[in-house]
């Protein structure tokens, strides 16, 4: 006889597994075809949500950092989209296939052209996908102040799932299945005191990118975070920084970020950097609200939780204290997952998903850890675990200098983002997700086409030209190139585009791919010392089929994997819609990645590194894709062609 427990929790899975419409929430409105119609208002206002200084917002309906929208696989959503904001915009569904849709994909300049003050747009997805997603201003940078949101889309009830492969306890699998369609989703951003618009300003008059952040927010909500110096100076040291700032920030003179060669530290201007930008922290102001995740396992022994790297700056290193994670799926994809580890790595627009065993004592609190993973800054950002408990009582907090008060559980990661040892007094080495690992395979086997199908290969020249440059083939696409211009979806545009030799086309940055449904590889090589890049990808998915470091020195990939067919994976390679390109060191020769995918999209494909300022700087690239074939809808087109 099956027990009371098990029963309301098969209960549970059903009525869940069993709903076609999505969860009713504020202004979501769903009809009889399966159209989920959600009304955004997008404003502004000043608002300081980590206790240092108030500055210029963007609010999702009236929220900061933690709008949410829940659907279902098969479903249709109709995004009505209201701008009470002062500056133009669109809004990119990052991850979101564009399959007969590309006027919808929000690029400016590119698929559409910008939403002015006081007006309106709908975006309309058919959503053939599942997992996590989430949706983000694509224009001036200006998802590093709040204009993001996330999207879970519950999967389909007879889409296969690998949680079996987690637990072969029945009452687990069933446990999982109803956690992951009832997910706690987490939006991380870094965050800066001045705006998006502030950054580039001070960035362009004093020649020197700006790489430091106040705090790292989670939902909206975090604290700085100001350690003592004789915590942040030996671990500096070990990780040979050198001096860093109150901040935990290399200086703006150091030669990582002001190397003394020409377009850089000679044109540079230190003075033109305000000094609270990187160095001054207010320990006073530390300690704002953290998020707070409530669990119950009197009610099921698992949970779900929905990463995603909605800032624009630092890559961060995810783990929560006490509790490994099974990583089951990344950017929509079910994984081949065995095993948990305790840390997984997200760059900037990257999102996984995780499931982690309730197995501590009621009340009980655990540290959710976001550590910064990239040299110029040690800093990291918290939320909390919590468990519920049948009289209400909740753990003890710690309060320590320069830190908000945290809960007393063990860490796998250092404040600094390394992972913790033995050696450190870690019962177990920690484990990182690896991205190339057998539990990074797709759960339902997916292999690229062969290297005999390809039809074209383009190059991508990742470098920085200068203090305010990042490219993508000689200068690349600055924003200040397409944003604010008729977009390139309008057949008046790209013929135009098509026909300047000596324009943006001559910089090799838009190209053509002259097939649908054409096998198409992109190789990126990065000849320079440069942090990882990460690649994302729009309308579709592509495979990870290789990368490694020194150069690319063949002609195809084909040419490539004769010669070192060890850096290359054709049997069921990762799928994603945005990857990292391997550190890069220049007396190492670089680093490359190579990836395949389908042009089965007409219409202006983008590709681009993530990192708001190198998208910013230019590090873009336009394929247009069988522009012959592409029929814009009329509420669409140009409208100087009607």
């Amino acid at each position: 006889m099956l027990s009371l427990h098990l029963l309301s929790t098969l209960s549970l899975a059903f009525s869940l597994f069993s709903s076609t419409s999505a969860t009713p929430l504020l202004n979501v409105n769903v009809d009889v075809d399966s159209v989920v119609t959600y009304d955004l208002v997008v404003s502004e206002g000043l608002y300081n949500p980590d206790g240092g200084k108030d500055r210029l917002v963007y609010f999702m309906n009236g929220k900061f950092g933690s709008e949410m929208i829940t659907i279902d696989e098969g479903d249709i959503l109709e995004l009505h989209v209201t701008s009470n904001i002062s500056l133009p915009f669109t809004l990119h569904g990052h991850g979101l296939h564009q399959t007969g849709t590309p006027w919808m994909d929000g690029v400016p300049g590119v698929t559409q052209p910008m939403i002015q003050p006081g007006a309106s747009f709908t975006y309309r997805y058919n959503v053939d996908q599942y997992g996590f997603y989430h949706l983000h201003a694509h224009s001036k940078n200006m998802q590093d102040d709040g204009l993001f949101m996330g999207l879970t889309v519950r999967p389909s009830i007879s889409r296969p799932a690998p949680f079996a492969q987690i637990s072969s306890d029945v009452l687990d699998q069933t446990q999982l299945a109803a956690a992951a369609l009832d997910s706690h989703s987490l939006l991380l951003a870094d965050w800066r005191h001045y705006t998006s618009g502030e950054i580039l300003k001070i960035w362009e008059e004093s020649n020197i990118e700006p790489l430091c952040v106040k705090s790292i927010l989670v939902n909206g909500q975090g604290s700085m975070v100001c350690p003592p110096a004789d915590e942040l100076a030996p671990v500096a040291a070990l990780k040979g920084l050198g001096n860093v700032t109150a901040m935990g920030c290399l200086f703006p003179d150091s030669p990582m970020l002001n190397p003394p060669t020409p377009g850089f530290g000679p044109e540079s201007d230190i003075s033109k950097m305000p000094v609270d930008m990187y160095e001054t922290c207010d320990v006073e102001n530390v300690g704002a609200p953290l998020h707070t995740v409530n669990v119950d396992n009197t009610l099921t022994s698992w949970a779900v939780l929905d990463f995603v790297n909605a800032g624009g700056l630092w890559e961060h290193r995810v783990s929560i204290d006490e509790h490994p994670m099974y990583v089951f799926a990344v950017e929509g994809e079910y994984l081949n997952v065995t095993e948990p580890v305790d840390a997984i790595v997200l760059a900037s627009g990257m999102r996984a998903q995780v499931a982690i065993k309730l197995d501590k004592a009621p009340g009980s609190a655990y540290t959710i850890r976001i550590a910064a993973n990239v040299a110029p800054q040690m800093i990291s950002g918290y939320a909390v675990l919590q468990y519920a408990s049948l009289d209400g009582t909740t753990a003890e907090f710690v309060k320590a200098e320069g830190y908000p008060a945290l809960p007393p559980s063990k860490p796998s990661v250092h404040y600094s983002g390394a992972l913790l040892t033995t050696a450190t007094g870690l019962s177990h080495n920690a484990t990182d997700f690896d991205d190339f690992g057998t539990g990074a395979a797709p759960f339902v086997a997916s292999s690229p086409p062969g290297n005999d199908q390809v039809a074209q290969t383009f190059f991508f020249d990742m470098s920085r030209p200068n203090g305010t440059i990042w490219a993508m083939n000689d200068t690349g696409l600055h924003q200040s190139l397409y944003e604010d211009n008729g977009p390139l979806i309008w057949d008046s545009v790209w013929r135009s585009v098509a026909a300047d030799k000596s324009g943006v086309l001559g910089a090799h940055s838009i190209d053509f791919v002259n097939q649908k449904d054409a096998v198409i590889d992109l190789v990126f090589v990065v000849n320079e010392n440069s942090p990882p890049h990460p690649i994302h990808k729009h309308f579709n998915k592509f495979w990870v089929i290789g990368s490694g470091a020194g150069s690319f020195n063949w002609t195809s990939v084909a040419e490539a994997a004769q010669a070192i067919p060890e850096n290359f994976n054709f049997v069921n390679p990762p799928v994603r819609d945005g990857f990292n390109t391997p550190p890069a060191k220049a007396a190492a020769g670089g680093s490359w990645l190579a990836i395949r995918y389908i042009a089965s999209d007409v219409g202006p494909m983008t590709v681009h590194c993530h990192i708001s300022q190198h998208a910013a700087g230019g590090m873009v690239a336009v394929l247009l894709q069988s522009m012959d074939q592409l029929q814009v809808p009329a509420e669409y087109a140009d409208p100087s062609s009607a």
